[in-house]
C-alpha cells in the first residue's frame, strides 16, 4: 500500500459538530497562539476560515484554494498554516478516498477543529528551505518538567548572589 493511503478513510470520515461556547474556545486558543508567536497572522485568518466553513453537523473538508480565497493569502501559505495549526493542537484531518476502477484516489481533506489547550508535545519534524541548498532546519518542540520549589528557590539564590557580584564590580570599578 502507497504512504499516501496510510491515515485515509473511505467515506466522510470523522465529523465533531462545536458548540458555540467550543466555537468561542477554539478562537480564543487560535488568538493566544498568534499573540505567543506560534501562528502568524495568515494562520489565524485560515483558523478563522476554518472555523466559518464548520457545518452544524460537523462537516468541514474546504480545499486549499477555498481556504485560501476565505483567508486572502496564497494555497501555499494555506498549507504550512494548517501544518502549524496541527503542530499547535488546534485542527487534524484526514484524507477522504473514492474508489476509482482498481485504485483510489483522494477526493478532499476532511479537517476536525480540537478545542483542548494542550498541544502534542512532540509534533512532527517540519523541513524548511531548499533541501538542495544545505538549509534543512528540524524543529522539534520538547516538554520540559517544571523545576521543583526547592530549586526554584536555590535559582533565585543563584541570581542574587550573582546580581551582588556585579555590584561589586561596578563599584570597584
Amino acid at each position: 500500500m502507497p504512504n499516501w493511503h496510510r491515515g485515509s478513510v473511505f467515506g466522510d470520515g470523522r465529523r465533531r459538530p462545536l458548540t458555540r461556547d467550543d466555537r468561542a474556545r477554539f478562537k480564543f486558543l487560535a488568538n493566544m497562539h498568534h499573540r505567543a508567536g506560534r501562528l502568524t497572522a495568515c494562520g489565524l485568518d485560515v483558523a478563522e476560515a476554518l472555523l466559518r466553513r464548520l457545518g452544524a453537523d460537523g462537516r468541514l473538508d474546504p480545499t486549499q484554494a477555498t481556504l485560501a480565497k476565505d483567508a486572502g493569502c496564497d494555497d501555499r501559505t494555506v498549507r504550512r498554516a494548517l501544518v502549524n495549526l496541527r503542530d499547535n493542537g488546534l485542527v487534524q484531518w484526514c484524507r477522504r478516498l473514492v474508489r476509482d476502477g482498481w485504485g483510489a484516489r483522494q477526493t478532499s481533506n476532511q479537517y476536525e477543529l480540537l478545542t483542548s489547550s494542550k498541544p502534542p508535545l512532540i509534533p512532527t519534524p517540519r523541513y524548511g528551505g531548499h533541501s538542495d541548498r544545505g538549509s534543512r532546519k528540524i524543529l522539534i518542540q520538547s516538554a520540559l518538567p517544571l523545576p521543583s520549589p526547592a530549586e526554584q528557590q536555590a535559582a533565585i539564590a543563584a541570581l542574587a548572589r550573582v546580581r551582588e557580584a556585579r555590584a561589586a564590580l561596578l563599584l570597584l570599578g
